[in-house]
Formats: structure tokens, C-alpha cells, sequence
């Protein structure tokens, strides 16, 4: 019994490696410069040893996609649980992104829609389905507390917001040259917090903006 239990945890402990080595790899050159080769070498392990924990790389990069997206969420929903005015809510969010995306290879986004298309198809079901929703509830609740212009149709702006953030870490589809992440979404954030505030969404806004 003994035996059988170590090896359990052994196994546990093998799988979390391989998806800590994962992720720090594909963040760091992007998902399609990572073989299934440069895990097994990372980890000093056989491929074969590799392919008993995951079927393939696909299979790797849906475990960090998926498991980024539920911290993301995690971390998010408390702010918006919070006490933090919409406003405030806006820029709180905007800094655990930031953090999220800072250390972020800019190909990945890229690499999964090429290359890991039935990944990149969850990531934009979870964008329709949860994403939006934050969204368009902080847009609502702005309204309602009298920081966010009334005449905004909320369903409109909400969409446009998501699918533009969306493509903003696109380097195909939005090249930022030189610039880096942070400075491109700070830029975009604050188009769109200006876009959608009144007077009273004015003031507190001053008090955040970077």
C-alpha cells in the first residue's frame, strides 16, 4: 500500500512539473518554439516519460491556457466583489492584467490561433461567456452609481472593449513595433475609460489614471 501511495504522489508531482515547465517555457519563447523535446531536456526526463503525462504538446498548452484563464478569473472576481467603485474597479483589473501579460511571450496569442486552434476556440468562448459579462456588468454598475454616461449601450461598448483588448495581444493582427504590452494596453484603457465616464467618472478617474 505504501509503494502504491508514492508512487501516486510521484506521478502528481511529475504531471505538475511538466505543466510549471510548460508555461514558463511557452511564456518565455512563445507556444510554437517549445517541442515537446525542450520540456523532456528541461526536465531531464525521456519523451517517452513526457508522452505518459500528456498525449501531446496540445494537450500542455490547453492546461496552461485553461488553468491562466481560472486565476485570472479568480483574482478578478474579488475585485469586482469588492468595495472598489466601477472606476476603480476598471484600473484594479487593468493591474492584475498588466502583471499577468508583462512576463508573456507577444507570439502566444498568435501561436494559438495558428497552431492550437481548438485551444484558442475555448479562449474565445470564455471572452463571449465570462469576460463580456464583467464587462458589461461593470458598465452597468457605473451607470447606475452615476460615473458612466447614461445614453452608452452597454451590449455595444462591452464588445467593443473585449474584442479589441482581445486583438491587442495579437502581434499580427495589432504589431506594436516597439512598444511593449503595458504601454500599449495603458494606452487603449485609458481611450477607453475616457470614452465611457462623465464628470463625476472624471474625477475619479484623475485620482487613478498611471
Amino acid at each position: 500500500m505504501r509503494v502504491y501511495i508514492c508512487t501516486r504522489i510521484e506521478i502528481m508531482e511529475l504531471k505538475e512539473k511538466i505543466f510549471n515547465t510548460g508555461c514558463k517555457l511557452f511564456m518565455t519563447y512563445g507556444i510554437r518554439s517549445v517541442s515537446m523535446d525542450d520540456i523532456a531536456r528541461e526536465l531531464s526526463i525521456s519523451k517517452k516519460t513526457l508522452y505518459t503525462e500528456y498525449r501531446d504538446k496540445n494537450a500542455i498548452v490547453e492546461n496552461v491556457v485553461m488553468y491562466q484563464l481560472q486565476e485570472l478569473d479568480s483574482q478578478i472576481d474579488a475585485i469586482m466583489a469588492s468595495d472598489a467603485n466601477p472606476v476603480q474597479q476598471i484600473f484594479k483589473i487593468a493591474n492584475v492584467v498588466i502583471e499577468t501579460r508583462k512576463s508573456e511571450n507577444p507570439n502566444v496569442m498568435y501561436d494559438l490561433k495558428k497552431y492550437h486552434p481548438t485551444v484558442f476556440e475555448k479562449l474565445c468562448c470564455h471572452k463571449d461567456e465570462n469576460s463580456m459579462k464583467m464587462v458589461q456588468r461593470n458598465l452597468k454598475r457605473g451607470q447606475e452609481l452615476g460615473f458612466y454616461r447614461e445614453e452608452m449601450d452597454v451590449d455595444i461598448i462591452g464588445r467593443i472593449f473585449m474584442n479589441t483588448m482581445f486583438e491587442l495581444f495579437n502581434p499580427i493582427e495589432f504589431p506594436i513595433g516597439d512598444k511593449d504590452v503595458e504601454t500599449i494596453f495603458r494606452q487603449y484603457l485609458s481611450y477607453h475609460v475616457r470614452g465611457i465616464i462623465n464628470e463625476n467618472g472624471l474625477i475619479e478617474y484623475k485620482k487613478w489614471i498611471w
